[in-house]
């Protein structure tokens, strides 16, 4: 049984998880469409001719350098994010969590959905059966991120 700091400490962590693995591809998709950009804009630039107005030229390498620069700081959010979710994710990797498992740990930390509500969905409406493996898959979040810390 797991004391009360742990239990809310492990959820934390779990919830943040998920937060960064949304916040991740978020950033994952601007960073493509910022490469998209980044081609149109080269090819305005390679196909101005030379009485193309210099502002306007000037203008499209001004625009270019904001998108290097976004997609370079959206980088470098991506690496970061990927650092702090690598121990957790490790412990929802390896070895594989059982498909029963993963679906309750989705529905509560990715979905936000209640225990009552998981308990409808998974368990016929056995409220003390969700319960149990709630506590049950905290436990052995905790062990397991123990385990890897020992490593």
């Amino acid at each position: 049984m797991l004391d009360k700091e742990t239990f809310k400490r492990t959820e934390g962590k779990l919830y943040g998880y998920f937060r960064d693995l949304k916040e991740m591809e978020a950033l994952e998709l601007e960073c493509k469409d910022l490469q998209e950009q980044e081609e149109s804009i080269w090819w305005d630039i390679k196909n101005s001719s030379e009485k193309e107005d210099v502002k306007e030229i000037k203008e499209l390498e001004n625009e270019l350098k904001y998108v290097n620069r976004k997609f370079r700081k959206n980088m470098a959010r991506i690496r970061q994010l990927k650092r702090n979710m690598a121990p957790l994710k490790k412990v929802l990797t390896v070895p594989p969590l059982s498909e029963e498992i993963m679906q309750f740990i989705i529905y509560k930390y990715k979905l936000n959905k209640g225990v009552g509500w998981i308990a409808n969905e998974m368990y016929g409406g056995a409220k003390s059966t969700a319960y149990r493996w709630w506590e049950d898959i905290l436990e052995d979040i905790v062990k397991w991120e123990n385990l890897y810390d020992d490593i």
